[in-house]
């Protein structure tokens, strides 16, 4: 779109030497000069700044803490799942041993969903907090437990 040749280069030289002359067209030239690379300058600047901010690396490393998050959630809900049907599995074989298996996995209530909330430090917080967030339900607190004393053994 700005693209200057020669030959459009060669007609400002000699328009500015015939309207400026010969005294003034160095000192109008330098100060052109001057401003064109001051605004350089600026343009560079504000590019670095918006690189430094939108930092593809910083972006991939919070993507890959994600990750490595939602699959420890994942594993996490996947032994307390298997925990709760052994568990629910047995209770229904003490309690009442006409029940199979698919019929107590059918009477199972509709899970909750809860949210994932972060400390600000990037922790995953204190047992305290957790177990203030499941003391409402005592299975859930009970089979916790046990999944935690078997990542402590």
């Amino acid at each position: 779109m700005f693209d200057v040749g020669f030959l459009e280069l060669v007609v400002i030289m000699v328009l500015g030497l015939l309207v400026l002359g010969p005294e003034r067209l160095p000192k109008a030239a330098q100060k052109v000069g001057y401003w064109f690379g001051k605004a350089r300058r600026y343009v560079e600047g504000m590019k670095t700044q918006v690189e430094a901010e939108f930092d593809s690396s910083e972006v991939k490393r919070l993507l890959h803490n994600q990750e490595v998050q939602i699959r420890e959630l994942q594993t996490k809900l996947t032994d307390a799942d298997e925990l709760i049907n052994s568990e629910l599995h047995n209770q229904f074989d003490d309690d009442d041993p006409g029940t199979s298996h698919e019929e107590a996995l059918e009477a199972k209530p509709e899970e909750r969903q809860y949210d994932i909330i972060e400390d600000d430090d990037g922790g995953w917080g204190d047992e305290d907090e957790y177990y203030s967030d499941v003391e409402e339900d005592p299975e859930i607190k009970k089979a916790m437990d046990s999944v935690m004393s078997d990542k402590a053994q």
